[in-house]
């Protein structure tokens, strides 16, 4: 199936003929979708399997104990895998604190402003420690950590930021990732470029962020540039406008801030993700299945639509179409394709059985 996506996604390069259901397999590989309840429909196994979406994104709405999220995810990833599709990526907003998806007896711990005053060893440790909870519970993607440098009274991530010092939010962080990698979950530093210093949440407004290409490098890039460092497999854009990036786009559908910034300046070789397409930032200002669009030709290799699947197949058939008409790159394609499994084939099919799980909270339990 592996060769098969891949195939799809060449076979413009080669031949005028193009399979239209290996397009869509390629193209499908780029989305991730939010479940509407605690338990896999019919709906939701059909978005895996018959679709091929390449991930899942579970919320609170998706947890009621540790035994059911278990099984969830694998349902999931077992109808991915009956279906002779790549491994799904499965993922959650574990931060800690105030953004926790899932609480006691997992480790929610305290928010990631409390563990910035701590050493960099407690904070790979504490990575550790949720990525083995993670991994366990049938996650294998953890949309953490927060490397938005707080430096602006009021700002909308004082809670989840780290800090304000550039250097020690970079080491923190770089801890972390490694931490959690190193315990079988990937990590995703986000908001890319940086929300730091801005009121305005991206949920509900678009921010505005004035600041110059040389300020941005000395304080919000620093620790994006440690994560890169440290392995890190994905980077998550935000909604924000960054006037000396690009005054037009948001970061998270702007080639300026992905392909030129983040791929060019800094260097970075992973998985880019946007953030959710569904928030008032880009759904408030144009059609979010449009903007899913937009993201994928940005340079996004995953497109996260958080709460309506109908409409990541609704943006997976206009990618479609584009694509059958010449208007997205053949090459482009394959390019993004081949980023996606490369990652997934260090990823296990299944999840570890539930008793895995139960024995990892019971030992953390038994440590706190």
């Amino acid at each position: 199936m592996r060769q098969q996506v891949l195939r799809g996604a060449q076979s413009r390069g080669a031949q005028k003929v193009v399979n239209p259901q290996a397009l869509k397999n390629s193209l499908a590989q780029s989305l991730v979708a939010g479940l509407p309840g605690p338990e896999a429909s019919a709906e939701d196994l059909a978005l895996v399997a018959r679709e091929g979406l390449g991930g899942v994104i579970l919320f609170a709405r998706n947890v009621q104990s540790p035994a059911q999220v278990w099984q969830l995810n694998y349902d999931l990833r077992r109808a991915a895998a009956q279906a002779e599709r790549p491994p799904l990526f499965t993922m959650v907003d574990q931060e800690g604190g105030s953004v926790a998806r899932l609480h006691a007896p997992f480790s929610d711990g305290p928010d990631m402003a409390a563990l910035g005053r701590g050493e960099a060893a407690d904070l790979g440790a504490f990575g550790a420690r949720l990525g083995r909870e993670l991994a366990a519970a049938g996650f294998n993607w953890d949309l953490a950590p927060v490397l938005d440098v707080h430096a602006v009274a009021g700002g909308v991530m004082a809670r989840r930021s780290l800090g304000g010092d550039p250097r020690r939010v970079a080491a923190l962080g770089a801890a972390f990732i490694e931490g959690m990698q190193a315990a079988g979950c990937l990590a995703c530093a986000k908001h890319f470029p940086g929300l730091g210093r801005t009121t305005a949440d991206t949920h509900k407004e678009r921010p505005f962020v004035s600041l110059s290409r040389q300020e941005l490098a000395a304080v919000e890039l620093v620790p994006f540039r440690a994560a890169a460092a440290a392995g890190v497999a994905g980077v998550m854009i935000c909604h924000a406008v960054y006037a000396a990036l690009d005054p037009e786009r948001p970061a998270s559908l702007s080639p300026r801030v992905i392909q030129d910034l983040l791929r060019g300046e800094l260097g970075f070789q992973g998985l880019v993700l946007s953030d959710d397409v569904e928030m008032g930032a880009v759904a408030g200002h144009m059609d979010p299945a449009q903007a899913v669009v937009e993201a994928y030709l940005a340079g996004c290799d995953l497109v996260l639509v958080c709460h309506r699947p109908e409409l990541a197949l609704a943006a997976l058939e206009r990618l479609v179409e584009l694509a059958l008409a010449g208007e997205i790159a053949p090459a482009l394609i394959a390019q993004k394709t081949r980023r996606i499994i490369q990652l997934k084939q260090g990823l296990e099919p299944l999840p570890p059985e539930l008793g895995v799980l139960q024995r990892v909270l019971a030992e953390n339990q038994a440590r706190a």
